[in-house]
Parts: structure tokens; C-alpha cells; sequence
């Protein structure tokens, strides 16, 4: 009977990861109003908060660079 052999995790850099490599993380106030910028623009039509988060965050990472 063979024996498996271990992986062994492979180390990757951030930009390989697909991380934006040097900026900051957005303020979670920057976050909170672009948040609230996209409930408004959507005619403030709630169940959609969670999906206006996400979207808010690399919209922020976006603008910096």
C-alpha cells in the first residue's frame, strides 16, 4: 500500500492572491456612506444592504489607486 505524500501549502504574495498590494483598507465611515450613497441611488429599496457593502469596498480600494 503506498503512502501519501503531504502538500505542503505554496506561499503567494498578495498581488497574486488578487489583492491590491500597498493600500489601505477603507475607513468603515468611507465604507458606511458609499454604502448609503447605493441604497439611495437604487430609490432606497431595503433587503440590499449586505450586497452594498460588498460592493462598496473595492469601489473605495478603486478610487485610491
Amino acid at each position: 500500500m503506498a503512502t501519501a505524500k503531504p502538500v505542503r501549502a505554496r506561499n503567494i504574495n498578495k498581488a497574486e492572491a488578487g489583492e491590491t498590494v500597498g493600500l489601505k483598507e477603507p475607513a468603515r465611515e468611507e465604507m458606511e456612506r458609499r454604502a448609503y450613497d447605493l441604497y439611495l441611488a437604487r430609490g432606497e429599496v431595503h433587503g440590499y444592504d449586505q450586497d452594498d457593502w460588498l460592493q462598496a469596498k473595492p469601489e473605495l480600494k478603486e478610487a485610491q489607486s
